[in-house]
């Protein structure tokens, strides 16, 4: 049956509701056209790093988890990954939960849908299927940008069409015991497509297309987020989600301010409430981190909003309570107490490594002082009646639990500034993290893993410049008009208002995690992941970038690729030539970032003072965004092996360099 007569079998008034409900989908998710080739970009070159199986071992306690909600039930019975003692796994009156339920109920559907589709093909042949799917769809929506959908859409059909030959040629049979792992997987792969895409939407609204695209790449590509995207931790959904706090905060703003934007599918109530719906499915994936975000949210929403009217706080309260009730609904399935999450509860087995909210491993650093502070809340009125005296010790509890963590970091960054500058510039070696990973360095300071963050440092040139420029103007003015005007434009101003935001956020987070930072089993500082992303929106946000942007976007392009074309192999095979280990290869990444992001940090503050500085900014930039992407490509091909890729030609591809 021709095209034509099938079409005509479809009433009209069919196709219009389908094409307005694809448009409608489209436009919540990604934006625009151009948003949709961020999303399928991003996903393209994760699912070429994807390898389907174990590579931390908490990993088995999320998979053993799916498989039980699968089956229906939150008790997991059955280890059928690796044991009932890994890591993360929880104890309740003898009956063991796992962790981070709206990561795992995520990808619930997922594995339906992957079981759907290996039911009539192996899952190898529906990943390299899926993957040529999602390369034509991006050479189709990349050709109608450019205006040459019958060029290009050819091409990239003829492209999609070969890498599907190559796969299928030397597809091997895939386990099928691996999908559930694989739903995890793709839940992470699809949260780092989406962190790309909105943070190409907010830099595209705050300033254009180019600095949203070139952010989004930044976000995306040039951070560990493309190395932890397919890796099924919580972090890079974490990371999603503020990301989609921040977007949902500008645009509570901006929409007011222009009384609604033609193109919105909320109004500015609509989006200031979905700021905190997002902030309550937070909480159901960890709650430690969820109350990070909702506490600078607070800090920064009430003063700046447009309007607190009753109306208004009734909406939004409306819609976090509705978003708290699958953490809610979790909690007192498992434990009675829907205030208790999964990782308050005890742990079964060994203990973690992975850090919990507020401190070190298997969550007793979480509420360290909460004891103490319950027994001076009873030592400090003893003659106040009992139940009075219990009430002020749990309140004591509570406020210790949920406000220890940031007193800890803030007493940290004074009396341990080493865990600072190891966290954030030089990991190198540390013994106790080198026990438990094998006697190797591989654990990289945020600037080893991503020397892109380095030009961050120009907001100090740009800060004192713009402060020395305010005292000059403002000396004549007294200190309280000062004040007012300032405030006066954080409530005006939606990009002053988010970039509060993004501030408090990224100190709030940081202070958290600093006292226990670094700990081992985190390769980069996967921690801090969502403060990689809001500092390549800080970077974004400088003049000098969106200059160099514009003016010398060609040459950030070319050294960016000549840096993951050539910069890849040459990093091989140094590594190759001089027979490192996995520690020694990624101490090479790291004296090469700090080295790279050092000259790209000079540059920067160069350009912010002098446009001179330009070109040589533009040119190091790209490089620094390349070993970002460098160290994902190299840790998926060549440092780690723990499955079989998604893509079989990926895996033969890793296979012929193992042996070189």
């Amino acid at each position: 049956m021709s095209t034509g007569r099938a079409r005509a079998l479809v009433p009209a008034d069919a196709r219009e509701r389908v094409a307005a409900a694809r448009t409608l989908l489209v436009r919540a998710l990604v934006g625009d056209r151009l948003g949709l080739v961020v999303f399928l970009g991003t996903l393209l070159a994760v699912g070429t790093t994807w390898r389907i199986g174990v590579f931390i071992n908490d990993s088995y306690t999320l998979a053993n988890a799916l498989v039980a909600l699968a089956d229906g039930s939150l008790v997991v019975d059955e280890a059928v990954y690796g044991s009932l003692e890994a890591p993360g796994m929880q104890v309740h009156d003898g009956r063991l939960y796992g962790r981070n339920y709206g990561q795992v109920a995520l990808a619930l559907p997922l594995l339906w849908g992957l079981r759907a589709a290996t039911a009539v093909a192996d899952p190898g042949l529906v990943f390299a299927t899926a993957w040529s799917l999602l390369a034509l769809a991006f050479a189709v929506q990349v050709a109608r940008l450019a205006g040459r959908e019958s060029l290009l859409g050819t091409a990239g059909a003829a492209l999609a069409l070969a890498a599907f030959a190559g796969n299928a040629a030397l597809a091997e049979p895939i386990p099928a015991q691996l999908l559930p792992l694989a739903a995890l997987q793709l839940g992470t792969v699809l949260a780092a497509a989406l962190v790309a895409t909105t943070v190409y939407r907010l830099l595209a609204r705050v300033h254009d297309r180019r600095v949203g695209v070139a952010a989004a790449l930044g976000a995306g590509l040039a951070t560990p987020v493309a190395f932890w995207a397919a890796i099924p931790k919580r972090h890079v959904t974490v990371t999603a989600l503020v990301v989609g706090v921040v977007y949902a905060f500008y645009r509570s703003r901006s929409d007011a301010r222009t009384t609604g934007a033609a193109d919105a599918l909320l109004s500015p109530t609509g989006f200031r409430a979905l700021a905190y719906a997002l902030v309550g499915l937070c909480t159901w994936v960890h709650a430690g981190e969820a109350f990070v975000v909702f506490l600078a949210l607070v800090a920064v929403d009430l003063p700046t909003a447009p309007s607190n009217d009753r109306r208004t706080l009734a909406v939004v309260g409306a819609a976090f309570a509705a978003s708290l009730v699958p953490f809610f609904v979790t909690n007192a399935a498992i434990s009675g107490d829907p205030l208790r999450p999964p990782r308050m509860l005890s742990e079964f087995g060994a203990p973690t490594a992975d850090a919990t909210f507020g401190g070190g491993s298997g969550g007793s650093d979480a509420g360290g002082g909460t004891g103490d502070g319950g027994a001076a809340s009873g030592g400090a009125a003893p003659l106040l009646p009992a139940p009075v005296r219990a009430l002020a010790a749990t309140a004591g509890d509570r406020l210790g639990l949920l406000f220890g963590p940031f007193v800890a970091g803030a007493k940290a960054l004074v009396s341990d500034p080493e865990s600072l500058y190891r966290t954030f510039v030089r990991a190198g070696y540390d013994g106790y993290i080198g026990r438990h990973d094998n006697d190797q360095a591989i654990n990289l300071s945020v600037l080893e893993s991503a020397p892109l963050l380095a030009g961050v440092a120009a907001l100090v040139a740009t800060g004192g410049r713009r402060a020395a420029v305010a005292v000059r103007r403002d000396a004549a003015e007294p200190l309280g008009a000062r004040v007012r005007r300032t405030v006066r434009t954080v409530r005006t101003a939606p990009t002053t208002a988010t970039d509060a935001f993004v501030a408090v956020l990224a100190v709030l987070f940081t202070l958290v995690y600093l006292p226990s930072l670094p700990l081992f089993a985190q390769v980069t500082v996967r921690y801090l992941l969502p403060v990689y992303v809001l500092a390549v929106y800080a970077l974004a946000r400088q003049r000098w970038a969106r200059r160099v942007l514009a003016e010398r976007g060609r040459t950030v392009l070319w050294s960016y690729l000549g840096g993951v074309c050539l910069g890849a192999q040459l990093l091989f095979v140094v590594v190759t030539v001089g027979s490192f280990g996995r520690g020694g290869a990624f101490q090479l990444h790291a004296v090469v970032g700090l080295v790279v992001g050092a000259a790209f940090a000079l540059s920067a503050v160069g350009s912010a003072l002098d446009e001179r500085f330009d070109a040589a900014t533009a040119a190091v930039g790209g490089l620094a965004a390349a070993l970002g992407t460098d160290l994902a490509l190299c840790s998926a091909l060549v440092y780690f092996r723990y499955g079989p890729h998604a893509l079989p030609v990926v895996d033969w591809l890793a296979d012929l360099l193992a042996s070189a």
